[in-house]
């Protein structure tokens, strides 16, 4: 298996490395994405695909008095995730888990937002997790969709090599949009940086 191919569900050595990277390169990614939704202090979030887990600490610094939660697929991310927000865990302010988005053990109603950073890509069923991510959210819960890719017609071609190479499966942000509004998410954003094919969108859960 080669680098590229780690980026799907990142494991052993070179899964480390992804996520060591992935902690650093996607930083300001996610700064510019949190800056479009209103953390309060003692909010209960959960991080889909928390990788390497910098989001999950960016997160619990936002929401001081609340809990952030973190879930991915790997279970060596869990473990990475874990290490990083060793102190963290130890206060009982975070948590991580290994599973998947499509089907949780999250109770329901029981977030006021959930982020999910650069991983839509990697989801079995889009449709199927958002109706997951739904059922898991408090009425007029968020959900924000945060990511460095777009389908626009000319980014899926000028980065065609990479896009094949890491196993992504790009969505445009309308159909994004159309689906969010299928499963009954209301309110649905969509935000996106000047000269840059990031993106960000925002949907409710109805109160």
């Amino acid at each position: 298996m080669g680098l590229m191919d780690q980026y799907q569900c990142p494991r052993g050595r070179q899964g480390r490395s992804v996520a060591k990277r992935m902690n650093r390169e996607h930083e300001a990614l996610t700064i510019w994405g949190l800056t479009h939704v209103k953390i309060m202090s003692d909010d209960v979030i959960l991080d889909v695909g928390c990788g390497g887990g910098k989001t999950i600490n960016t997160l619990a610094k936002l929401a001081p008095a609340g809990k952030v939660f973190g879930i991915d697929h790997s279970v060596d991310m869990v473990d990475y995730s874990n290490k990083m927000n060793k102190k963290l865990i130890e206060k009982n302010r975070v948590q991580i888990i290994e599973g998947t988005v499509e089907k949780m053990s999250f109770p329901n109603d029981y977030f006021n937002l959930v982020t999910a950073c650069e991983t839509y890509y990697f989801w079995s069923s889009f449709s199927d997790a958002l109706k997951e991510i739904k059922r898991v959210l408090k009425p007029c819960g968020r959900l924000l969709l945060v990511n460095e890719m777009v389908q626009d017609t000319v980014y899926e071609v000028e980065n065609a090599k990479l896009i094949e190479e890491t196993h992504v499966c790009l969505i445009p942000l309308k159909e994004i949009q159309n689906v969010m509004q299928s499963v009954g998410f209301v309110g649905v954003k969509i935000f996106t940086k000047d000269q840059s094919p990031w993106n960000a969108i925002i949907a409710q859960k109805p109160s």
